[in-house]
C-alpha cells in the first residue's frame, strides 16, 4: 500500500529564528516517515529577513515563495503550489514533535476522512500574564483533538487536510483579512459537506507562549477573536446560539442608565458609578470563577485580568455587529464544540444574580437622584 504524500505549508512573516527552530523539527518528522513530504515556506517578511528565510529553506530543502497578502491568502496560495494528498498546516511559532506525520498518517484510514486535527501544547515561561491568560477560555481549542476522537474544526496551527477536499470547499475565506475564523469556518465547509474530520492526540505541536504574552498583542488578538465570532455567526448562522446575555452588553445598558440618570438630576457625580459598576462586577466575578474553577487557579488580579481580556473580545464583538447591522446577532453566542455550553451555563446562573443586584442597585440609586 502507497504511503500518503505530503505537503507541509507555513505562512510566516519577520519570525526567523522561531521559524528556522520549526523547520529544524520539521526535518526530524521527515526522516522519521517513509513516505513523500515536501515543505512549503510562504512568506513576506522585508528583504533582509527574507533573504535568512530563503537561506534557512536552502539548508533544509523547503520551497520558498514570497507571497505578499494576508495570512489566509498565503496559505490558500501555498496548497495551490503543493503537489502531495494531504496539506498539513503548521504556524512558523510552533515546534513539531518527531512522529507527527507519522501519526496523521495512521488516522487517513477511510475517504469519507477528509481531515485531521492535532493538539498543541503551549511551551515556554509561565509569566504572570501567562496565568491570566490561562484562566480564560480562549486555550480550550487548542487541547480538543487531545481529548475527543473527532471534531468539526481544529486550530490552523496543527490542521492536516486532503488537498483535493480543501480545493472542493474553496479553502480559506480570505474576507477573514484578521488572523482569526478562517480555521474555524474551513472545519465547518467541510463537515457541511458530509467529510468527518478526526482526532490526532498524539501529533503533538508545542506552541511558544512568546508571541501570545505580550499584553498589547494579546488584547489586540482577542479583539480578533471577538470581531470573527460575528462574521462566523453570520456566515454559519446554526452555530449561533442565544444562551445568556453577554456581561459586556449589560454593561453598556448600566452605562447609558447612569448617563441618564446624570443628566435628569444634574448631579454629575453620578457618571462616577459607570467605571464603580464595571470595577465591582469584575471582582466579584472574578471571584466566582476563582471558586467555581476545578482546575489551577489565577490569584485575584490575574483572574481579574483574564475578565478584561474576555470583555476585551466580546466589545469587538458587539462593534462588528453593530458596524455590519447584525442587531440580532447582539444577544447570541458563538458555539465553538458541544462541551461549550456546560462551563457557559454553570457561571451564567451565578452572572444572573449578580447582574439582578447591579440592576437593583441602579434602579435604587436612579428612584433615590429623581
Amino acid at each position: 500500500m502507497d504511503r500518503i504524500s505530503f505537503s507541509i505549508v507555513v505562512a510566516t512573516k519577520s519570525r526567523v529564528r522561531l521559524l528556522t527552530e520549526l523547520i529544524e523539527s520539521i526535518d526530524v518528522a521527515r526522516k522519521n516517515y517513509s513516505g513523500d513530504c515536501e515543505v512549503l515556506i510562504v512568506d513576506d517578511s522585508i528583504p533582509e529577513e527574507s533573504e535568512a528565510v530563503q537561506a534557512v529553506c536552502r539548508e533544509h530543502d523547503c520551497k520558498y515563495i514570497f507571497y505578499e497578502n494576508s495570512v489566509s491568502a498565503k496559505r490558500n496560495y501555498g496548497v495551490l503550489q503543493a503537489k502531495n494528498d494531504v496539506v498539513l498546516f503548521l504556524d512558523s511559532d510552533c515546534i513539531c514533535t518527531e512522529h507527527i506525520i507519522e501519526r496523521y498518517a495512521e488516522k487517513y484510514t477511510d475517504e469519507k476522512i477528509a481531515a485531521v486535527a492535532g493538539p498543541l501544547e503551549f511551551v515556554g515561561e509561565d509569566t504572570w500574564f501567562w496565568k491570566a491568560i490561562e484562566a480564560t477560555p480562549f486555550l480550550t481549542c487548542f487541547y480538543l483533538p487531545r481529548f475527543l476522537p473527532k471534531v468539526e474544526w481544529g486550530v490552523t496551527a496543527n490542521f492536516s487536510v486532503r488537498r483535493q477536499v480543501f480545493l472542493e470547499v474553496e479553502g480559506f475565506d480570505e474576507t477573514f483579512k484578521r488572523p482569526a475564523g478562517e480555521d474555524v469556518d474551513l472545519g465547518m465547509k467541510i463537515c457541511e459537506k458530509g467529510y468527518e474530520i478526526n482526532a490526532a492526540a498524539e501529533a503533538l505541536v508545542y506552541h511558544s507562549k512568546k508571541t501570545w504574552i505580550p499584553v498589547k498583542a494579546m488584547f489586540r488578538r482577542l479583539n480578533f477573536y471577538g470581531t470573527a465570532d460575528c462574521d462566523l455567526i453570520h456566515k454559519h448562522p446554526d452555530r449561533g446560539d442565544v444562551v445568556l446575555p453577554k456581561r459586556s452588553m449589560l454593561y453598556i445598558i448600566y452605562a447609558l442608565f447612569l448617563v441618564l440618570a446624570a443628566i435628569a438630576s444634574g448631579k454629575w457625580w453620578v457618571l462616577a458609578g459607570i467605571p464603580l459598576v464595571f470595577l465591582v462586577e469584575n471582582i466579584v466575578m472574578s471571584h466566582l470563577v476563582n471558586r467555581l474553577s476545578r482546575e489551577k487557579k489565577a490569584t485575584l488580579c490575574q483572574q481579574f485580568v483574564a475578565q478584561m481580556l474576555i470583555h476585551d473580545s466580546d466589545f469587538a464583538y458587539l462593534k462588528r455587529c453593530a458596524v455590519t447591522g447584525q442587531f440580532s446577532d447582539i444577544r447570541k453566542q458563538m458555539i465553538y464544540y458541544m462541551g461549550q455550553y456546560n462551563g457557559m451555563l454553570e457561571i451564567g446562573s451565578y452572572n444572573t444574580w449578580l447582574q439582578l443586584l447591579l440592576l437593583m442597585g441602579i434602579a435604587a440609586l436612579i428612584v433615590f437622584l429623581l
